[in-house]
């Protein structure tokens, strides 16, 4: 008599447990190095290791105890909250490892939000919450991974779970490959290693009348697992020509610029006859060189109204992707060369309580890294969007009087060349800047070149223009630069303005000449880095062929401001120009500093980007879609898997050998049936035996044909086969007849039957 703890299922690795789990290991590291460029450091692989460490863990114990496929996922999503917070979120464990109501809660964010982040967030990014990535995709192929090893009789069916954690890193990763050839041929060799382990123990495992088909079947599978392969490394292998795809590319990052006001429009308060921030002390710089400037804001952007900050999709480089405001990590990419410098910036009550600029950053140079310190560094670091084509940043909860922050930075001024030459066409559309052309083609002279025409109209305005700022005597030089105001700009007998009108036409009529050209709020420090309002200017930065910004300085395009408008109307049209009439403005020129400071940004712009208004999704229903939709998604796949591997089975069956063959084939379809649905059919009784045990007559009856056909002294043909065929799906009909719905669902994912037997 066996004693009962000789039949308690041992949880003691076999060899086989082993092999598939360090294959496992192997193929998941190899896969995960191509995050290296994603993250900072390695924290990530071994991040990624312990989640798949605790998969192949799970997936064992419920091979062992031959647990249902739904009892695996129970356990892995259970580990993933008890043990998330001792692996990615410790400084929110209780204890620094136990689960505790704040890690349970950021576990749960962060498994819906991570990728998000990870995607519009500037690369590398920092070791922290979105480690949660690796952890989650080693969790799963560990868990996923062992369980079609140890279940799935196909021998290529567990690589599926590496092979998807390669197609994910990938996808989540950057367009620069990492060890593209090391790791593509590494990958395809331990692969088929594993394949080929598999297929020789599986082979052993079988009965010498099923050796023939089982070949078959193992050679098109190795063939497939090949086709998979060389499709998964075969972009990333040499010669495979084209950018690299993926996913950061097409997601666009979560940002709405619509709620930043223009800080532009709000320029005059920073004058002196304006009487408000002229004098007082917006922030204060250390560190930065003699004649450094510091970026307040670039605006990339003619609406009509005003030059705003667009999508900052513009390219840095040739051939580099395409950014927005995103996250960024602990570094910031750079193709910046120069001097390097730490400078730390101390903001003032004066900027912190100027609502239209106390969300943007100022950064001098092309920052390198930004370290936020104090109360608000935690929030400030969190909410900070950087743009790496307009080298500027936006603080979404606005900075505050007293935050300090460092910015390691790169001073790198690059001059306007005799001969500049553009950086392809401009972003703007040719409408935005239409009704400059007049004058530019008259301010130009008899300049031909491109470089020369910049030069000529700069020339003009410096020469014939004067500046105000609307003080005392001059208030009908209004602010702002809407297309009416810098009509009339344009149109006067001299023009007349400040920075605002002068660097907003300059700009445009750059971009109209076919260079492209963007206008920049920054400042020059005074003594001590001090800035105050009177250092705060406007200049023109041009976009030239190599991919880099020159910066124009408004003294090269406007007057010194010592050289005020003669007392005339200043703003009677002359005749010659009379054709020139602005296009209908949608919104009144600003006729006070107050209502320039509260100029809608988003009035004027195209039509384009309200034609999608309509009907929208719900606000509720998107929060519903965003937390359940995958998981929803996950277990979808994971049922259709299952579901559809049986009916492969099945087909299979149905279709290859011998009609004999075909004929035990349909009764083994019957038993797993069966067993699917819950009874217990033991394995080495005969078929009238096992027909039995199922207690209905017309299984009996279809058990005594399949010996006949299968023992009889003819050998049965296909019509045999198809006949028997039609019985079965039959008894499987019946057999599911007189059970419920929830337990014939619960059959259709049962995973029982396709596990290797005595495995």
């Amino acid at each position: 008599m066996t004693s009962p703890t000789a039949s308690r299922p041992s949880l003691v690795p076999t060899r086989a447990d082993l092999a598939d789990a360090g294959y496992l290991v192997l193929l998941f590291s190899v896969a995960l190095v191509g995050f290296s460029t994603s993250y900072t450091g390695w924290s990530f692989l071994w991040t990624g290791l312990a989640g798949l460490g605790l998969g192949l863990l799970v997936g064992h114990v419920a091979n062992v105890l031959r647990q249902p496929l739904i009892t695996v996922i129970a356990l892995t999503v259970a580990v993933f909250f008890l043990l998330g917070g001792a692996v990615v979120m410790r400084e929110r464990a209780v204890a620094g490892f136990l689960p505790g109501p704040d890690a349970l809660g950021g576990l749960a964010r962060s498994s819906v939000d991570s990728w998000k982040q990870l995607l519009t967030t500037l690369p590398p990014v920092d070791s922290g919450a979105l480690l949660i990535i690796p952890y989650i995709l080693g969790l799963l192929c560990g868990a996923g991974g062992f369980t079609l090893a140890r279940r799935v009789r196909v021998s290529a069916a567990p690589v599926v779970a590496p092979a998807l954690v390669m197609i994910a890193v990938i996808l989540l990763g950057t367009t620069t490959p990492v060890l593209p050839t090391v790791l593509g041929g590494l990958f395809a060799a331990i692969t088929l290693g594993w394949i080929s382990v598999r297929a020789r123990r599986r082979r052993r495992q079988l009965r010498d009348g099923a050796r023939r088909a089982t070949r078959v079947m193992s050679a098109a599978a190795l063939v497939g697992a090949i086709a998979a392969i060389t499709v998964l490394a075969g972009p990333v292998l040499p010669g495979a020509g084209g950018d690299r795809t993926v996913l950061r590319e097409y997601i666009t990052p979560p940002f709405d610029l619509n709620a930043y006001a223009s800080p532009l429009v709000g320029f005059r308060k920073y004058t002196k006859d304006a009487n408000q921030l002229h004098d007082q002390t917006l922030f204060t710089v250390t560190g930065l060189p003699e004649g450094g400037l510091v970026r307040i804001a670039t605006l990339d952007d003619y609406t009509g109204t005003v030059w705003g900050a667009g999508g900052g999709s513009a390219e840095t480089v040739p051939g580099q992707p395409k950014y927005g405001f995103q996250r960024v990590g602990s570094r910031i990419p750079s193709a910046a060369s120069g001097a390097k410098s730490t400078v730390e910036v101390e903001i003032g009550a004066a900027y912190a309580t100027a609502d239209d600029v106390n969300a943007w950053l100022p950064t001098p140079g092309e920052p390198t890294a930004i370290r936020f310190a104090g109360d608000t560094a935690a929030g400030h670091a969190d909410s900070f969007r950087y743009n790496l084509a307009t080298t500027s940043g936006i603080v979404a909860d606005r900075l505050r009087t007293g935050d300090k922050y460092t910015v390691d930075t790169i001073v790198d001024t690059v001059e306007v060349p005799t001969d500049p030459q553009p950086f392809g066409r401009p972003a703007l559309e040719q409408s935005a800047y239409q009704f400059v052309s007049a004058k530019t083609g008259t301010w130009a002279g008899g300049a031909t070149d491109l470089g020369g025409k910049l030069k000529a109209v700069a020339g003009y305005l410096r020469a014939n223009g004067a500046y105000s700022d609307g003080g005392p005597g001059e208030t009908e030089y209004l602010p702002g630069h809407s297309v009416g105001r810098l009509t009339s700009f344009l149109n006067a007998q001299r023009p007349v303005g400040d920075d605002e009108q002068y660097a907003a036409v300059f700009a445009l009529v750059a971009n109209q000449l076919g260079m492209p050209a963007r206008v920049v709020l920054g400042a020059k420090p005074g003594a001590g880095g001090v800035v105050r309002g009177e250092h705060v200017q406007v200049w023109v930065e041009l976009h030239l062929t190599d991919g880099r910004w020159a910066r124009v300085m408004n003294t090269e395009f406007m007057p010194d401001r010592s050289k005020k408008p003669d007392k005339v109307p200043p703003q009677q049209f002359e005749n010659t120009e009379a054709s020139i009439v602005p296009p209908p403005n949608t919104v009144h020129p600003p006729s006070s500093l107050t209502d320039a400071s509260r100029v809608d940004p988003n009035v004027g712009r195209s039509a384009s980007a309200k034609d999608g208004d309509g009907w929208e999704i719900p606000g509720y229903l998107l929060t519903i879609l965003t937390w359940a939709g995958p998981p929803i998604a996950l277990v979808a796949l994971v049922c259709t898997v299952i579901i559809g591997g049986k009916a492969l089975r099945r087909r299979r069956r149905r279709r290859l050998g011998e009609p004999a063959t075909r004929v035990a084939s349909g009764w083994q379809e019957v038993m797993d049936r069966a067993r699917d649905l819950g009874t217990a059919v033991p394995v080495g009784l005969t078929r009238p035996e096992q027909a039995t045990v199922l207690g209905d007559a017309s299984v009996l009856r279809l058990a005594r044909a399949a010996d006949a056909t299968v023992f009889g002294p003819i050998d049965p043909n296909d019509a045999a086969a198809t006949r028997f065929w039609a019985s079965v799906d039959e008894a499987r009909k019946q057999l599911g007849a007189g059970v419920g719905r929830l337990r014939r669902l619960k059959a259709a994912l049962n995973l029982s039957t396709l596990r290797v037997r005595g495995s």
